[in-house]
């Protein structure tokens, strides 16, 4: 058992490699961290690096702590840096911090992880110590399906984004802009708003292309964001006034901009509409949902499957989105996040092991829980090859939507 201070440099040290899966298959916190036995090296440096990544959420400091508080700064600063993948300079710029000060903030953000990775490891040596009758020990491949289907489910809290977190990154990264352009910001965000279901960096990605276009030829105007619950959806409201400071560019490059931003809404599930305002859009009503239908991505060549398949989920709120060739599955996985995939093993061309490697070693893509589902009774090799669980054809209504159950995650505002 190391000490708290040998703990803390291997917790550096492993932040500094975090996405280096050679160097954490032999990192110590392989085996201190992640102590199923029955995982292989590559497995555990997977589930070492999405536990490294989940536990940045734990230093979010709640909605009423002050934006620039140490405890909001120390969060976003992670966030940016490991999450995003932002350098130093452009962290500490963001935060409007020096670099020296940004690496003090990295050291107290990471002697705080430590603190609740070392709290954790205390708590897991203890429980470890309890014995378990032999006859209550599952199978080994039930285990590792088990595993697996808490770590997707753990993986899902990710889809839940907090949109103010999301709008003060992005004002951040426009001031320099802002301030150049004279334009004035008015922010005006409830101080409890539910979180929405929408990729972090795709609400991002929206959100800046929106405001790309509002402020592109503004000056000394004034920005103003606001921000509603209603139903089971945020209204995010974007205007600028006066409204003759829109881009002043030429029609054809106004409807291109616009359509972007149409493109961008259906890619992250966001219904937007424009405000007009004398015959000029000056601004957008952007609905963010805060309640699913999930997406579920059906990837199977067989079109009655597909159709079987879509008639057990649809009834029951699942958005469906069906696939029946590899090549595509590829680009659309991408592109919709869905929140799981159902994949056929026995696929023309690349075939579904091929498919299934390709979209776990994929950065945007490996963090989506993969079902299996074939007539190819080789469980145990889909389990270690990285599926999240594994259901032998035919699929019953109640097998598939049990598994998917699993991953549901109760999330609170």
């Amino acid at each position: 058992m190391p000490t708290k201070e040998e703990f803390n440099k291997l917790i550096v040290e492993a932040y500094h490699h975090l996405y280096d899966m050679v160097y954490l298959r032999t990192h110590p916190l392989a085996d201190l961290l992640v102590q199923e036995t029955v995982l292989h090296r590559g497995e555990k440096a997977q589930r070492l690096h999405h536990l490294l990544l989940n536990v940045v959420e734990e230093l979010y400091p709640g909605p009423q702590a002050p934006v620039f508080s140490k405890e909001w700064r120390r969060y976003r600063l992670m966030v940016l840096y490991i999450v995003d993948g932002l350098d130093p300079q452009a962290v500490a710029a963001q935060l409007n911090i020096s670099r020296r000060q940004f690496y003090r903030e990295q050291v107290s953000a990471l002697d705080a992880i430590a603190d609740i990775l070392w709290e954790r490891y205390k708590a897991d040596l203890i429980n470890s110590n309890q014995s378990t009758p032999l006859e209550q020990v599952p199978a080994a491949s039930d285990r590792i399906e088990l595993l697996r289907l808490e770590a997707a489910r753990l993986s899902q809290t990710k889809r839940y984004t907090n949109l103010e977190d999301v709008v003060r990154g992005v004002i951040l990264l426009l001031q320099d802009t802002l301030s150049r352009q004279k334009i004035a910001l008015e922010l005006a965000l409830p101080e409890t708003l539910s979180k929405v279901t929408i990729d972090h960096h795709l609400i991002r990605q929206l959100i800046l292309v929106v405001l790309g276009y509002m402020i592109k030829s503004a000056e000394q105007a004034r920005l103003l964001i606001s921000a509603m619950d209603k139903d089971a959806e945020v209204i995010l409201q974007i205007t600028i006034e006066p409204p003759t400071y829109v881009p002043l560019i030429n029609k054809s490059e106004i409807q291109e901009q616009l359509s972007m931003i149409s493109e961008m809404a259906e890619l992250s599930a966001v219904e937007i509409t424009p405000i007009v305002k004398e015959n000029i859009t000056n601004g957008f009503y952007l609905h963010l949902p805060t309640s699913l239908p999930r997406t579920v991505m059906v990837i199977d060549d067989n079109e009655d499957i597909l159709e079987l398949i879509q008639r057990y989920l649809t009834m029951h709120h699942y958005r469906v989105v069906p696939v029946g060739s590899s090549s595509r599955a590829i680009s659309l996985a991408r592109q919709i996040q869905p929140y799981a995939i159902t994949l056929d093993l026995m696929m023309p061309g690349q075939d579904g092991w091929d498919l299934l490697q390709h979209l776990l070693n994929q950065p945007d893509t490996r963090h989506i829980p993969i079902i299996v589902c074939s007539v190819i009774k080789q469980k145990d090799l889909a389990l270690m090859l990285g599926a999240t669980a594994f259901l032998e054809k035919p699929v019953s209504e109640q097998a598939l939507l049990s598994v998917l159950d699993s991953l549901e995650v109760n999330e609170t505002t």
